[in-house]
């Protein structure tokens, strides 16, 4: 240990060398007690990862020392600081809690136990040991919201050195950060962080299209360097004479922004047209509006591109106004205007709070929505039946998207798209979800499953004796009112269910005027047994714990004259409609993977469609015609669906695109030429047999590799 010790303090010594570089970032902001105290830690992480070293061949201690240093650039506190250098003591070496709470002081013992794995536990699965780690890192930040910035800079630090791992072991832990780290960077408001590890993992992930999207970016820049310089002048003079004090810079999107955008929209790199843009700080939010005027009295706005996020901030804190305009050669250019203050916010997030207090400044960060937002988790973590449940979960809940709505009192509630009136109550609280008893929107009575839009005020009226109704499932979007309302439904008492499943079953009937007690003995014991009921008590059970849908019961029971041949039991595709006629809407082509709905008709039985189905959505009867489906766990079937084939007029072509369907295992039902554009190209329309989502992305894929194909695109109908 001594000889250890030795070398480590020799002044010549690597690691001497490596921390006085480091403590250049620590003088600017840290005293010297403070600084005392890193140093301190840092010759015990030396010392307990001495001998140790990384898949790269370099010495351990370089990567907690690269994790503390990316902290020390956020200004985080000392305690951040040393429990980044020792976050990986507890789990790879003989020095455990008890040692470090000894030495360092409980809180950096607490840090660093709150980043360390569970490694020590055995598991069944890769995946509830994930999930058990997760949950383990999610308690910790309940407690101290600094476990998450460590893990963030050790994440980092570990996509910085990737290159050494199995090309395996780089994908998933690349997924795993676009899937959860990433997303969580975002939450806190830490966006240069976030785009760091987003393009680390794009890299780790896509070499080749990484490097050649780089490329063509690196191409781009020196042809519209000399175009951005130019409006970033006039834009500048322009406030210069309207005596605005302002600093005017260029700014560019990263490569994953950039590749999101070209394979969500299909285009090519050339097409995006805000990869570069201008961002302009002022000095205060008075200059700010002001900018703005002036940027539009000098360039032609773009309708409908104005955002602002300054008086109506993203949940994560930040803010911005947002604007895009058409420069010379009608070139869209996207604007940014806010102050030095919102700059550093937008970059650091969170972890301004420890920035500005460096500085003796006020803080411009409370962080009571990123509290609330961790406590949300650990509450869908409690109601999660399994570990794949609590991650699927915790993925939909880190990426949402975009509505934002008001409370009575004006408060700002960010809900992901498509939310209905339901999840903004539980998003306001547990209680008021459970005890709903109406809503109005904008002071006019709605239903609960209104989806809601940005800009509306919400406010719900509740009552105790009320409890949540099963049929709510149906249209919640959000995980937490999901999981509220499962957690609820499941302390019912069996007693309660069944009243509750009988009360509405039969309302449920009143659609077909028909009761319970009306419903052939022969139908009732062959649905009975269809849904694997003993009795006709435990099918209003299943009923009163949303297990069933009452609708759909409904519509099973009910006479029906002209009822064709349904399909055996094992051939379901859709969960719940055992016995059901079904169809499936060729407006949309569903098929398995895709989110669907039902629509109920008198002639056709249920017709499915994809859950974003124009038609569906566009139609104007009652929305009690539509019921949420979900497809059955084991579908063997082929389904239909449409594929749009755009390719060179060349001898042959069908034939090669023929052959490649025929040794994907798809059948062609249809095929017809699309004349409506005149291109020079061919475009074609196939109707196909796949057995869902993955054989068909699979098959467009291969079909986009094909000589002469241009562009392939699944079509909705």
């Amino acid at each position: 240990m001594d000889n250890r010790k030795r070398d480590i303090l020799e002044p010549s010594s690597k690691y001497v060398k490596s921390f006085r570089d480091f403590k250049k970032k620590l003088v600017k902001y840290l005293n010297a007690y403070q600084i005392k105290k890193i140093e301190k830690a840092y010759l015990l992480a030396s010392e307990a990862h001495f001998g140790q070293l990384r898949k790269d061949g370099e010495d351990y201690i370089f990567h907690p020392l690269s994790a503390a240093s990316l902290l020390a650039d956020l200004h985080l506190d000392h305690e951040s600081i040393m429990a980044a250098i020792l976050h990986d003591v507890i789990e790879d070496t003989s020095f455990d809690k008890g040692y470090l709470a000894k030495n360092f002081g409980n809180k950096v013992s607490e840090l660093v136990d709150g980043v360390s794995k569970l490694d020590k536990i055995n598991f069944a699965t890769n995946v509830e040991a994930d999930a058990a780690n997760l949950r383990k890192m999610l308690l910790a930040m309940s407690q101290d919201i600094r476990v998450i910035l460590i893990k963030l800079a050790d994440r980092k630090n570990n996509l910085d050195t990737i290159s050494a791992l199995s090309p395996d072991k780089r994908r998933k832990k690349a997924r795993e950060t676009l899937e959860i780290f990433a997303p969580i960077a975002l939450r806190l408001g830490i966006h240069s962080l976030n785009k760091e590890l987003e393009n680390l993992s794009f890299k780790a992930i896509h070499p080749l299209r990484y490097t050649i999207l780089k490329n063509a970016l690196i191409k781009s820049r020196g042809n519209r360097n000399e175009l951005m310089e130019k409006i970033r002048k006039v834009i500048l003079k322009k406030l210069d004479n309207e005596e605005i004090k302002t600093d005017v810079v260029a700014r560019e999107k990263h490569l994953y922004g950039i590749y999101k955008k070209m394979k969500q929209k299909e285009l090519s790199f050339s097409d995006i047209n805000d990869v570069f843009g201008v961002r302009i700080i002022c000095s205060d939010v008075d200059s700010c509006y002001r900018s703005l005027g002036v940027v539009h009295n000098t360039y032609t706005p773009i309708p409908g591109r104005f955002k602002d996020y300054i008086a109506i901030p993203k949940s994560n804190g930040y803010q911005s106004l947002h604007t895009s305009i058409l420069g010379p050669h009608g070139l869209p250019i996207e604007i940014q205007v806010r102050t030095k203050e919102m700059d550093i916010m937008a970059q650091t997030g969170i972890a301004s709070h420890w920035f500005y207090k460096s500085k003796d400044k006020p803080l411009v960060n409370n962080y009571t929505q990123e509290q609330q937002w961790i406590t949300n988790l650990l509450t869908i973590q409690k109601d999660s039946g399994n570990p794949q449940e609590y991650l699927k979960s915790i993925k939909a809940d880190l990426h949402p998207g975009k509505v934002y709505v008001f409370t009575p009192k004006g408060k700002i509630i960010e809900l992901p798209k498509k939310s209905t009136i339901i999840d903004y109550a539980y998003a306001i609280h547990t209680d008021v979800g459970n005890n709903f008893y109406s809503a109005k929107l904008d002071d006019k009575t709605v239903s609960v499953n209104t989806t809601l839009k940005s800009g509306q005020r919400v406010e719900i009226i509740t009552k105790k004796s009320i409890r949540p109704d099963p049929s709510w499932l149906n249209f919640a979007v959000t995980e937490k009112a999901r999981h509220s309302i499962r957690a609820s439904l499941k302390l019912i008492k069996k007693k309660d269910a069944v009243t509750l499943g009988e009360r509405l079953l039969k309302n449920s009937l009143k659609a077909f005027n028909l009761e319970i007690k009306d419903i052939p003995k022969k139908t009732l014991n062959m649905v009975l047994q269809e849904y694997k009921c003993q009795n006709v008590k435990e099918l209003f059970c299943e009923i009163g714990l949303g297990n069933r849908i009452a609708k759909l019961v409904s519509i099973r029971v009910a006479p029906s004259e002209n009822s064709p041949k349904t399909k055996k039991p094992g051939e379901v595709s859709i969960k719940g409609t055992e016995g059901l006629v079904l169809s499936f809407a060729k407006c949309c082509y569903p098929i398995p993977g895709d989110n669907i709905l039902g629509h109920i008709s008198q002639e056709k039985g249920i017709v499915v469609h994809k859950h974003d189905c124009k038609s569906i959505r566009k139609d104007k009867k009652a929305t009690d015609e539509k019921i949420d489906l979900s497809w059955d766990e084991h579908v063997e079937e082929q389904f239909n669906a449409c594929l749009k084939v755009e390719v060179e007029n060349q001898r042959g072509v069908l034939a090669s695109i023929s052959s490649e369907i025929s040794q994907n295992e798809s059948d062609i039902v249809s095929v017809r030429y699309d004349d409506s554009k005149q291109t020079g190209h061919n475009i074609m329309i196939f109707v196909i047999t796949v057995t869902g989502t993955k054989a068909l992305d699979k098959l467009i894929r291969n079909l986009k590799k094909k000589e002469n194909v241009l562009r392939v695109e699944r079509k909705k109908g």
